[in-house]
């Protein structure tokens, strides 16, 4: 019984030796490879292109395998995070060129195609200041949620989002005044902070930034694997630029 009692006592310290060793391990490769995908990330961001683990500028990365893909992708549809209250989010009308930093023509084909956009309710619901930036000038709305009083001459927000029904308001942007020179829309929370959801009924929109996919997986025994997917919008232009303070 007592050499029963110490086999196990040892072979109990040896396991869990063994087993602490491997989880090390684990951590270490799973550190390595965060890292590794986030390296592919700057690169791919950088080159806007394709990045590769192992090759060029990351040839110095060894013993991971894996690229950083960009998804330029469109849709009909655009989701934002949560925009702070008072903050703002630019969302645009013409595609961004990356490297003359200027905007395209609006993309509102067929003609009239109105652009809907929905915010979230909540405890305190919120309200939207809108502007429209045209080549040929700036055009402002306010949007407030139906029966409050707290911004005269607002227009009420409809009390659903068709496209997605956890978004509680909407309200419209007409095409027409939108029209072919339409540049950016500037929407500005009031009062709260909110999710937005664009959406238009038949022509997708332009690219609103770069969605980033990178995964490298270690190629020791491990096989350990890490994926990052990140979200760069194009440039966002302060609220402030377009809010008179007194």
């Amino acid at each position: 019984m007592l050499l029963a009692t110490v086999m196990t006592i040892v072979l109990s310290v040896s396991f869990k030796s063994v087993t602490d060793t491997q989880v090390t391990k684990l951590e270490e490769e799973s550190q390595k490879a965060l890292a590794a995908a986030e390296s592919a990330i700057e690169v791919a961001l950088k080159n806007n292109a394709t990045a590769t683990i192992g090759s060029g500028s990351l040839t110095s990365i060894t013993g991971f395998e894996g690229s950083a893909t960009i998804d330029s992708s469109t849709s009909k549809t655009f989701k934002t995070a949560n925009i702070l209250k008072d903050g703002g989010y630019t969302f645009y009308l013409g595609d961004y060129n990356l490297t003359t930093k200027a905007i395209g023509s609006s993309t509102t084909s067929p003609a009239n195609q109105a652009i809907t956009i929905c915010f979230q309710s909540g405890t305190t619901n919120p309200a939207l200041e809108i502007t429209l930036v045209k080549s040929s000038g700036v055009k402002k709305y306010v949007i407030d949620v139906p029966s409050s009083s707290r911004i005269t001459g607002a227009t009420d927000a409809s009390s659903s989002c068709i496209p997605d029904s956890t978004f509680g308001f909407s309200t419209d942007i007409p095409g027409g005044d939108i029209g072919a020179d339409g540049q950016f829309l500037l929407v500005r929370p009031l009062y709260t902070s909110t999710r937005l959801l664009f959406s238009r009924s038949t022509t997708d929109f332009p690219v609103q930034g770069r969605t980033v996919s990178s995964q490298a997986t270690s190629s020791t025994s491990t096989g350990v694997s890490k994926k990052v997917v990140l979200f760069q919008s194009y440039p966002q232009i302060p609220a402030e630029f377009f809010t008179t303070a007194f």
